[in-house]
């Protein structure tokens, strides 16, 4: 039986560029690499950094290329992750939360059929109603795939939904997305998500207190009920948020990526990440300043008003 990890980057070279941040930290903090995966449009300098490379038939070039992982996925069994995140631990810890779950599964929780605020409605997802005991809920940023004739026929119901989206009501995501899809078929065909309180993952987006240093392999954060009681969460993973891939503080933990690998030399190295985080840090600093003497809300206030009368 085969094992591994994959990504998927498409489009513009941003998305190969992160992707290759992605596969360099994971193998930076493992101490025994499984092959790692790219599904792509094209080959480049970047898929040259994979173990595997597959190349997708007529990609979508957004998340709906996820599907793909349902047919294109290159291993028994495959754990996707998202290029917009960095590993700060060993990966491969991974696998111990995937051993006895569903042929598909992603970190999330499985709300009862009737809960108010779910993705969809038994009554709202046509002949697929009767079949729905569960919604799954979840940020798609780790999937895992088992190839069995149960995903064959997975993937057969997940490019139905596609097909008939606009006919199917969706609390949220009006237009097709890979989470809803995902979800709706997972609820058909019985595969419930893992526990999202398990994954040691942060989701970069709903942090209220951060703190990280990829060289450290170390990341601190909370939300802001957690905050406030003085906890602190670790993680074997960032998941950034596509948006947060193209400022600091992703930037800088890129560049002290980069100087962990020496690519460039020690001191030029050195020099990138000062480049990159000298002036996130001092306009951090400023504001915190500008903040204390209460000269931030001040600004707030004076430009809110300058807006409102015009």
């Amino acid at each position: 039986m085969t094992r591994g990890f994959v990504t998927i980057a498409t489009g513009s070279e941003r998305y190969y560029i992160i992707a290759s941040n992605l596969v360099a930290s994971y193998r930076h903090f493992s101490s025994d690499p499984l092959s790692f995966a790219i599904l792509c449009d094209v080959e480049n300098e970047y898929t040259e950094l994979f173990d595997d490379v597959v190349l997708l038939d007529n990609p979508y070039r957004s998340y709906l290329d996820k599907l793909a992982l349902l047919d294109y996925a290159p291993y028994d069994e495959t754990i996707f992750i998202d290029a917009d995140c960095l590993a700060y631990r060993d990966l491969n810890d991974f696998w111990t939360y995937f051993e006895n779950a569903s042929d598909f599964t992603a970190f999330g929780t499985a709300f009862p059929a009737d809960y108010p605020y779910a993705w969809f409605k038994r009554e709202d997802v046509g002949d697929y109603s009767n079949r729905i005991e569960f919604v799954p809920d979840f940020i798609g940023g780790v999937y895992f795939i088992r190839k069995t004739p149960a995903i064959r026929a997975f993937s057969e119901t997940c490019n139905h939904i596609l097909e008939n989206y606009y006919s199917y009501v969706f609390r949220i995501f009006e237009d097709p997305c890979d989470e809803t899809i995902f979800a709706l078929a997972m609820s058909v065909h019985g595969f419930k998500p893992i526990d999202k309180d398990l994954a040691p993952i942060c989701f970069y987006p709903h942090r209220t207190y951060f703190k990280s240093n990829i060289v450290k392999g170390d990341v601190r954060y909370a939300s802001k009920y957690e905050k406030e009681l003085g906890m602190r969460s670790w993680a074997y993973m960032i998941h950034w948020g596509n948006r947060n891939t193209v400022r600091p503080p992703y930037t800088i933990e890129a560049a002290r990526l980069k100087s962990l690998m020496r690519e460039n030399g020690k001191l030029a190295s050195t020099f990138n990440v000062l480049r990159v985080s000298a002036p996130y840090y001092a306009k951090s600093g400023i504001k915190r300043i500008l903040s204390k003497l209460h000269l931030l809300d001040m600004a707030k206030r004076i430009r809110s008003a300058i807006k409102s009368s015009r």
